[in-house]
């Protein structure tokens, strides 16, 4: 957050104080809860709501070499048109110049030969999918729409979802 209140408002703003804002309601504190934090100079809004991992069996390639999403927005429609285009599928796999980048909820890895691989071209740099590179656990790759068959399994994840979590053969 801090990253993104840097980069679009000013690089001397100073950090919000998270835990004096954050507190999870009494009937959300079994399983998992969304903190949804909206932001600009201050704290806008925080809303809490229960989640549910989505269930992923099938993905569509949807290309658009317009989309741009260093940042989480609020305006995800760009993300929801590609999401349109999915078909059958569950959701899709976003390719911008014929790199895979990211899912239309997460990052995505891709395993081949033991090792997890990331695309170096991703949209958003997630937190999870950062802590993953820290942990050495995924590494960056540039991975093409014509590289994605050496691969065995892709895996779904964001800071909700952790590695292995959503994985599809």
């Amino acid at each position: 957050m801090q990253r993104s209140r840097v980069a679009l408002i000013s690089k001397d703003i100073t950090p919000i104080p998270l835990r004096k804002y954050i507190e999870i309601p009494n009937d959300l504190r079994q399983g998992l809860v969304k903190c949804r934090i909206v932001y600009k100079e201050d704290v806008q809004e925080i809303t809490y709501t229960p989640y549910s991992p989505y269930i992923i069996k099938s993905l569509k390639l949807v290309e658009s070499n317009l989309i741009d999403y260093q940042y989480k927005y609020l305006d995800r429609n760009h993300i929801k048109e590609l999401y349109a285009q999915r078909g059958n599928c569950d959701d899709i796999i976003m390719v911008k110049d014929r790199m895979l980048t990211d899912s239309s909820y997460g990052n995505i890895a891709l395993l081949k030969d033991g090792v997890w691989y990331t695309p170096s071209t991703c949209l958003l740099n997630g937190t999870r999918r950062q802590q993953l590179i820290d942990q050495g656990k995924i590494l960056e790759a540039d991975i093409s729409v014509v590289d994605i068959d050496k691969y065995e399994k892709i895996c779904l994840f964001n800071a909700m979802i952790g590695l292995n979590k959503s994985t599809i053969r």
